[in-house]
């Protein structure tokens, strides 16, 4: 018979790649929910998608948002570099989310 036990994932503390990889998805679930705060009502639904060396992705839910947020690259900028452990990032892209 299986073991059915759920484990509360906040505390696994894996060794090795798969650690890091954790700690990279719990810090990425960070960056981007202090992103939702900050973020205009007419850019709402835009998530964080990737953070490469000084390069933000973010993902547009619809192509409206995705319009708006080409047209506003600058101000979307400034609201990430505000956020502490992003403030070095450079340039924005933005993609449309295709699901």
């Amino acid at each position: 018979m299986k073991d059915k036990t759920t484990a509360n994932l906040t505390n696994f503390k894996p060794r090795g790649n798969l650690g890091e990889l954790f700690e990279k998805a719990k810090m990425h679930n960070h960056f981007n929910s202090l992103l939702q705060g900050l973020l205009p009502p007419q850019f709402k639904g835009i998530t964080l998608c990737l953070v490469e060396e000084q390069k933000a992705t973010l993902l547009a839910p619809n192509p409206s948002i995705a319009y708006r947020a080409e047209k506003q690259r600058p101000a979307l900028l400034a609201i990430i570099q505000q956020i502490d452990g992003l403030s070095l990032i450079k340039t924005v892209s933005i993609k449309l989310d295709k699901n």
